[in-house]
């Protein structure tokens, strides 16, 4: 399922993750609701996110090697 992120763009994202700044993701699933920061992933793991309302951009957030990366 496509996580919710708080950032603007992919752009914003992705400075964000490389400055090390929180970033907060939130599932709104109604089975499984679920909000933690993007450095909870743990590695391997991977999140598909998107802004809201507007769902302007799509990204995957991967932890790989021990860091986190927006793709």
């Amino acid at each position: 399922m496509v996580e919710i992120v708080n950032a603007k763009t992919k752009k914003a994202l992705k400075e964000s993750i490389n400055n090390g700044e929180p970033v907060f993701i939130e599932n709104p699933s109604i089975f499984n609701p679920r909000s933690y920061c993007a450095e909870d992933i743990k590695e391997g793991e991977k999140s598909v996110v998107t802004n809201h309302p507007k769902r302007s951009f799509f990204a995957t957030i991967e932890r790989k090697n021990n860091i986190l990366k927006v793709y």
